[in-house]
This record gives C-alpha cells, structure tokens and sequence, in this order.
C-alpha cells in the first residue's frame, strides 16, 4: 500500500482535510519528559506509520492522541475538537466515537471478567448485556474481519492465546466505527500468516471507511507493506517524517538511517549463524527438559458452566514431544493458537498435562509449585506480556530481586546481581523505575533480567522481542547468543518471526492445531521446507524474498550520538 508522491492517484489522496493536527506537543510524567515540542498533520483516509526505538515515546504519542498520556501542552485536534485541555466528557465523547485505540498487549487491554462478544458490543453501544439480541450479527462480522472463528465470541480473555487476544482487540477498536484509528504494534504477535491477513483487512477497512490510521510498531516491513508515510522518534522528540518510499530510500536523519540499515541487514543468512555449531551443541546426550506423548485440554465457557459439567473441551496440545539437550536452542513456530506457548508453559511448570509427562533432567514432574528448588530454578521464563508479569507496586530491582530473595539470597549479594542484570540487558540506571514508567520494550527487558536471575540452565522465551525495535531486537539476540555459547544454556524459542528463529536456534518445530507437524535443523527447514505448513508460513512472511538472501551480521550496528 505503500505509495510515492510523483503517483497522481497518492497526490488526491494527500489533498484530503486534515484529520489530525498536533502542534508543539510535549508530554511529560512527573519531571520525566516523555515526549518532547512534536509536530505533525495526519491527512484524512491515510495509512501512517510511527517508528522508534523502545522507549522513543511512540505509546506516550498514541495515548496523547486519545487524552489518555501524562501532562500534555501544546495542541492536538481531531477534526475541529481541542484535545488539550479539554474536559473529561469531550475525551470520553471521542474515545467513544471518533478514534479507535488498540492497546500493545491484548491481555492486559482485554477484562478477564468479559467475553470477547460482550467487549466488541460493549465498544458499539456502551452495553454488555444481552449484545445477541442487539449485535450478535455485527460482532461476528468483525471477528471475521480479523481473521477469527465467530465461536471465539464465547470465550474469554484467558482461554485465549496472544494473536488470538491480540486480534479481538482490533475487533474492540473498530466496533464504533471511529474516524481515526491508532495501532500500538498491533501484529507483534502474530504469526505471518495471520499478519497478513490482518494488514490486509486494514487496509480494506480504512479503505471502505475513508479511515485515517496510525500504525505504532518497530517492524520497518509491516511500515513498509501498508503506510503513506512514516515519522521517526528517538528520545521524545520527532527526528523524521517524510513518504514511506522516500524515507526508506533517502533517510535524512542519522537516526533513520541506523534503523533503515538495520533492517537491510537482517539477520538472516543461509550459511553460518547459530547453526555452525549445531554439531558441537546438540551431540551432547543430556537432555535438560523433555515433553513425551503430551496433550493438554482445555474447557471452554463459564465458570458455571463447567462446574455443572457443561460445554465443549478444546485440545490445545495433542500427543506432542520434544526433548531440549544441554546447550541446544529449540524454535517454536506455528500460527496463533497452534499450540507454542501452552508447549512452552508444560515444561515451565506453568501448566499441568492432561495426559503424558514432562520431565526435567529425566525425572517426571508437576506444576512448578510442586516441584523441588533446584529444579524450579532450572527454568527461567519470559512471558509474551510482560506487564501481565510485572507487580506495578514494585520497582524494576524488586521485581528482578523477587526470585533470588525466594531462593534465600541475602540482602549484600542480591543488590549487585540486580545491577549485573541490568547491565547486561542494557538498562542501567533503571532500578529504581516502576512498570508503569517502561516502555512495551523496557519491560520486556526487566522480564528478561528476572528470568536469568538464578542462572536457569533452560531460558523460555515466549515471544521475548516482540514487543522490541529492529536495533534492540538485534542486541538483544546477541545477549541469547552469548548466554548459550558462554554458559552452555539451552533456550526454547516460542516466535512467529522467522529471522529470530533462523539466527538463535539450532532446530525448529512447527506446530499446527495442537500437533507438532513439521522439524529438523533450522536452516534446512527453511531452505528446503517439506511440509504444506511450513511452506504457507514462509510464503506468507511480509518481506519473503530475504529467506533465502545471503546477508551482513548486524551485531556491529551503532546508534549515532
């Protein structure tokens, strides 16, 4: 959807009224400025997009657009109406009606307490009850719209996975048919194949409606495929703005620059990699953690209704298993709800099997809770939301302290391993920050700290840089990279982006419907994939002409000063 000025058909489009204006914008939280003098016009029908390293700002700018950030001045307008100042019935008035947000993380955005169908009417009419009678029709329609089963209208929040959660979101957002719509990394968890049918029906929709969006996200393909134009923050402020085609072609700021040659260097490679040492790694006989034979089900509908015995059952992992050697790192890729993270939370000890076992260095064990300390402390986890992990009474040292003062480390030793942590996910100086003061990315850096904090010799990773901009998602895969070659961990990667599986892992497994369908080493299964899952993955990937594409290692990418 990407356009460029010299096209005669994007020129009509850019000559539409101004849908949003935003003069001299700063935002600040306490004495931290958040956002810092932005500028900028969003025309009326036009796909923008809002880039940025974590912690730029972007979310701050999103919210402020709904009268939801800090301490705004300055000037923001949605048609002829003043944001800035303006009184809690005027903001609630465009919320309701003229602008659509959908949250980063679908979880912490959705009420436990609602179903999907009684959330999506609710965003129509301001009611929950008996939304059948009234919008059972309109809700299924725009379930479809998202690429999800009507029958999901029944279920809730937690019954959900992340995409899943994630796309009824966008269902919530459009239900009232806004003027403006702002996505905050609405396909960050997404598989491919899911991402794209997602982008694909935006643009329907903001086509059909005349509809302006604003998309936030750190993925430059997304930006790439579907907006008009893109603006560029770093540190708060505003550093680019310019036609998406002209700004990845002829950035003009360093700072653009940095993020656009990050892209161009992917960290893909058909060569070399994590896979050089795939021998060496996974030769070794030990096994760490081991699912054998294992299903896991579930019951769908009401409390009440099951404690009556009613309703149906879903099976989210059938007859699965897999076994992680000492030093090995493992992918799990698949569509959303094929079964990844319910995989992934078995072998943490987050979930117990409905039939099968998991064993950790060869003995059988339950939930987490049931478990002996060493053998606890032999899994680390990084949840796909980390502000569903974070306690927001707690500061980041408290939160990272909290499994070393579980297992009995003293007050001196803590207080230095904190600081370690920190540094090395890049985040010095923020120990004694809140969750609310992070960014999406931050705090899943923090999530990160914690999860190493007692030296698991198995890391989970459950979509741990998805929430992350190109250059930190680069760092921060440099930091798995040396935690397994340094310290022989194994990890078990649970992603939908296949440069994270093809850099990190040493084997990968597709999943489809609960069942393990496809595997074998990374880079053959990518090169030369068999299975009709696999293929439609690959095929579906935004930019799949670099799978294949020899590329420059990214791990020496500076930011500019």
């Amino acid at each position: 959807m990407t356009t460029d000025e010299s096209n005669p058909a994007s020129a009509d489009r850019h000559d539409k009224r101004s849908a949003v204006s935003v003069e001299n914008l700063t935002v600040r939280y306490g004495d931290t400025v958040a956002v810092k003098n932005v500028s900028f016009s969003l025309d009326q029908g036009t796909f923008v997009g809002l880039v940025g390293e974590s912690g730029a700002g972007k979310s701050t700018l999103g919210l402020a657009l709904v009268g939801l950030a800090g301490e705004p001045s300055g000037s923001i307008r949605i048609g002829s109406t003043e944001l800035v100042e303006a009184d809690e019935s005027t903001l609630r008035r465009i919320r309701q009606r003229r602008v659509g947000l959908a949250f980063q993380n679908g979880g912490d955005a959705l009420h436990p307490a609602y179903t999907l169908g009684e959330q999506i009417a609710e965003s129509v009419d301001g009611k929950r009850r008996r939304w059948r009678r009234r919008h059972e029709s309109h809700v299924e329609s725009l379930l479809l719209d998202v690429d999800l089963e009507p029958e999901l209208a029944d279920r809730y929040p937690h019954e959900c996975s992340g995409g899943q959660k994630q796309r009824a979101l966008l269902a919530v957002a459009l239900a009232g048919e806004p003027d403006l719509l702002v996505l905050d990394e609405p396909t960050s968890s997404l598989d491919a194949v899911t991402q794209a049918r997602v982008l694909e029906t935006l643009e329907q929709v903001a086509s059909e409606r005349d509809l302006t969006v604003l998309l936030i996200t750190h993925d430059l393909d997304v930006v790439e495929y579907c907006c008009d134009r893109t603006l560029v923050m770093r540190k708060g402020e505003l550093v680019d703005q310019n036609s998406t085609n002209r700004l990845f072609s002829n950035p003009t700021h360093p700072y653009a620059s940095t993020l656009v040659s990050a892209r161009q260097s992917s960290p893909w490679a058909a060569d070399g990699g994590s896979q050089a040492t795939l021998d060496s790694r996974s030769s070794c006989d030990s096994i760490v953690a081991e699912l054998e034979n294992v299903t896991k089900r579930y019951r769908d509908g009401s409390i009440v209704s099951r404690l009556l015995g009613h309703g149906t059952t879903t099976d989210a992992l059938i007859d699965a298993s897999l076994a992680l050697r000492t030093g090995e790192c493992v992918a799990l890729v698949g569509r959303s709800g094929a079964g990844k993270t319910t995989a992934a939370r078995l072998i943490a000890g987050l979930e117990t099997p409905s039939s099968g076992t998991v064993q950790i260095h060869g003995e059988s064990v339950g939930p987490v809770t049931e478990r002996r300390q060493e053998l606890q402390a032999a899994v680390g986890y990084v949840f796909q939301s980390p502000r569903s992990s974070l306690d927001p009474r707690r500061t980041v040292a408290q939160s990272i302290a909290e499994p070393l003062f579980g297992a009995g480390w003293e007050r001196p030793c803590r207080q230095p391993r904190v600081m370690e942590l920190l540094k090395q996910v890049g985040l010095e100086g923020y120990q004694n920050r809140y969750p609310r003061e992070l960014s999406g990315g931050e705090a899943q850096r923090i999530a990160v700290a914690r999860a190493l904090a007692l030296e698991p010799e198995l890391l989970v990773l459950d979509e741990a840089t998805s929430a992350l901009d190109t250059v930190t998602t680069h760092r921060l895969c440099s930091l798995f990279e040396r935690l397994g070659r340094r310290d022989g961990r194994s990890m078990l990667i649970v992603t939908h982006d296949f440069d994270i599986a093809r850099r990190l892992s040493d084997r990968t497994l597709v999943l489809a419907d609960g069942r393990i369908v496809d595997g074998g080493s990374t880079n053959a299964l990518f090169t030369e994939p068999t299975h009709v899952e696999t293929r439609m993955l690959i095929d579906a990937t935004l930019d799949g002409a670099h799978l294949n594409t020899q590329t420059h290692s990214t791990h020496d990418i500076d930011e500019p000063d």
